[in-house]
């Protein structure tokens, strides 16, 4: 059986990222599980959010990181993803002092769960988020230091995907990757729909949700990889399939 494992820093990183790519591989029946390092503590409600509005309602203290650890739990769900797991680290937190920690706790599940195929985001984190990098960096790090896994893939935005928005993020935004950087390219138009509803689970980060369906709806359903790391399974680019060779 095809098995993947996506591993990312928060809740939403899936859906907001490759939520196509792993709707159109739950479809044809591999295995997806997916390690999410944070509940995403740090967020931000949005003030229209359902939650919070019902929230408000009832006069009951509901803190975000138990409202976003359901909405990935839904939005993976709806992608079709079999299993979550939280690794328990509180989103902004992820440094030097406690990636150790981290990386245990990847390389156990790359052993136990024995992927075929490893997704997780670029080194600059897509965004630039600091979480993302340390994520991306300790995942690769996992993935050298274990052997069940024929390959390693960063999701990664070209240069044109790149929207301008991305100007004014907190912290730099990459510029993105020319085309010849790109190894992997998927195309999920099928699966935008499941995409967008994935999205839409992320009720308390809706306006980051409508912001960016408002851009992807304009552009072609393609999700970009790069291959970093591969072994056992003879390569060829470009590619249309990460379980290509194996």
């Amino acid at each position: 059986m095809k098995k993947l494992l996506a591993v990312f820093a928060h809740p939403d990183d899936e859906a907001f990222g490759p939520g196509g790519t792993l709707a159109k591989y739950a479809k044809e029946g591999v295995e997806i599980h997916l390690l999410c390092a944070t509940r995403g503590e740090r967020g931000q409600w949005e003030e229209n959010s359902k939650f919070k509005i019902q929230n408000s309602k009832i006069n009951q203290k509901l803190e975000i990181h138990n409202v976003r650890e359901k909405e990935l739990l839904r939005s993976a769900d709806i992608l079709g993803v079999k299993r979550v797991d939280f690794l328990d680290f509180i989103d902004g937190h992820l440094c030097n002092a406690n990636y150790h920690v981290l990386t245990k706790k990847i390389i156990a599940k790359i052993k136990s769960f024995k992927p075929q195929v490893v997704m997780t985001l670029d080194r600059l984190g897509v965004s630039g988020h600091l979480d993302h990098i340390a994520v991306s960096m300790i995942t690769t790090y996992s993935y050298l230091k274990t052997r069940d896994a024929y390959k390693l893939y960063y999701f990664c935005l070209s240069k044109q995907q790149r929207r301008l928005e991305g100007d004014d993020y907190f912290v730099y935004f990459p510029e993105g990757y020319s085309e010849d950087q790109i190894t992997t390219r998927i195309n999920y138009s099928e699966f935008f729909k499941i995409k967008s509803s994935a999205m839409y689970q992320h009720q308390s980060q809706l306006v980051d949700v409508k912001a960016i369906l408002s851009y992807l709806i304009k552009i072609p359903k393609i999700d970009n990889f790069i291959l970093q790391y591969h072994r056992k399974v003879s390569v060829k680019f470009p590619e249309t399939d990460l379980f290509t060779g194996i």
